[in-house]
């Protein structure tokens, strides 16, 4: 069998020959291997430190999130860069949220999960009704959480229940979030702070 090159023989060239030309362009290019190795390199830490999305109804106590808020407002220095906690709320259900560190910057922290045993199908009691249904254990929650009664606190309690549409759509989960009256995001711990 000749010697040489597949492409001399047979008029293509294999995969290992098109990888090896590949490599030898390359080599002659430093700068487009620089540019692709930083492409790769970032796609790389991309997928490390995306943090772990987390819908409604798996937020434990404890977790420290980063909620999306439609009227977050990062652009001026009076805004609410967490936004509002009704929206914080609505964003919650929505599109659930981040998992964050504690330690670091948060918009909510949870005291309390809680899940309505309303079966599917149970006509939607409305916000007001479901809000007082979970109040009482949201506010003691909050108090052995943070250290003091929502009362007093410099910190505001959220007490969270679905809207109508995702009650319609299942949703039964009722978190308790600790996050800050001006909208402001949570630097270290509510956890224990006694604010």
């Amino acid at each position: 069998m000749p010697e040489g090159r597949e492409r001399d023989r047979y008029a293509r060239a294999s995969l290992r020959e098109q990888a090896g030309d590949a490599l030898k362009s390359l080599r002659g290019s430093p700068g487009l291997v620089v540019v692709m190795a930083l492409v790769l390199g970032g796609l790389v830490l991309l997928t490390l430190w995306t943090p772990d999305a987390v819908k409604v109804g798996n937020v434990q106590a404890g977790d420290c999130l980063y909620i999306h808020a439609g009227d977050a407002d990062t652009d001026s220095p009076t805004g609410r860069p967490a936004g509002s906690s009704s929206s914080a709320v609505a964003a919650l259900y929505a599109q659930g949220a981040e998992k964050a560190p504690c330690d670091g910057s948060h918009s909510h922290e949870v005291v309390l999960q809680t899940i309505f045993p309303d079966p599917a199908g149970t006509a939607y009691p409305g916000q007001d009704v479901l809000r007082e249904r979970n109040q009482e254990a949201c506010e003691a929650a909050f108090d052995e959480h943070v250290g003091r009664p929502a009362d007093g606190s410099s910190l505001e309690l959220v007490v969270a229940v679905p809207g109508e549409k995702a009650w319609e759509n299942g949703a039964r989960a009722a978190p308790c979030l600790v996050g800050d009256p001006k909208g402001q995001f949570l630097l270290k711990p509510a956890k224990g702070s006694g604010l």
